[in-house]
């Protein structure tokens, strides 16, 4: 359960849910054309259709483009509350919101939730095995302490988390089934630009490092 910094946010990012679902729909139905055309098309007829998916395409970019210039140009905020929930324990934190923009004060408040953050995993720390994700490095995931991770926090400036709670079976093999349960908490310490801590281009002037606690290996 979520819920926006501003209520206002709530109908801009439903708008932005709409735009880009009905500009998925339109390019899926242009490609499907295009496979059933395929090898009927003369190659002026090909030129048309990339120009028509590529215009559409543009209208569904500039659509999105006006609902984020309006947010910006009011003032509303881009951060949404989401609650993390393990082991009896809730906090509700900060994040950006996918389908907004940020808004002068946004990145305030997500450095704000920073010790909230800290005390949860602070807590569990002494239940899991701690793991940092190194992607480059062979094995992906590296055995971590948690001074490690602190530095890191220190260094960084917010946080965001998410857990993990599921059980699975697994074959044994004399032919029954085994409950096995799988618990992880996991925790991005992010900085630099919000819009731009996932893209790798952007990196090292925003990114992420990602640490998880867990009672088992993570996959390689």
């Amino acid at each position: 359960m979520t819920r926006f910094q501003d209520p206002k946010a709530a109908a801009l990012a439903q708008q932005i849910d709409q735009i880009n679902a009905i500009g998925w729909e339109s390019a899926c139905d242009l490609a499907q054309q295009q496979y059933v055309a395929k090898g009927k098309l003369s190659p002026v007829e090909t030129v048309l259709r990339f120009d028509m998916f590529r215009k559409r395409a543009q209208d569904t970019a500039d659509k999105r483009q006006a609902i984020w210039a309006e947010q910006v140009s009011r003032g509303i905020s881009g951060i949404e509350w989401y609650t993390v929930e393990y082991g009896g324990m809730a906090l509700v934190l900060p994040r950006l919101c996918e389908e907004l923009m940020l808004v002068p004060g946004d990145k305030e408040i997500l450095m704000q939730s920073n010790s909230v953050a800290f005390g949860f995993l602070a807590h569990w720390n002494m239940v899991f095995k701690l793991w940092h994700y190194d992607r480059e490095t062979e094995s992906r995931w590296l055995e971590s302490r948690w001074s490690q991770f602190y530095q890191e926090y220190l260094q960084r400036e917010w946080l965001e988390l998410w857990a993990e709670d599921e059980v699975y079976q697994i074959l044994l093999k004399d032919g029954t089934f085994q409950d096995k349960p799988t618990f992880a908490i996991n925790a991005c310490c992010y900085w630099g630009n919000p819009l731009a801590v996932h893209r790798t281009t952007a990196y090292s002037d925003s990114g992420s490092s990602w640490f998880q606690w867990n009672n088992f290996t993570p996959w390689r």
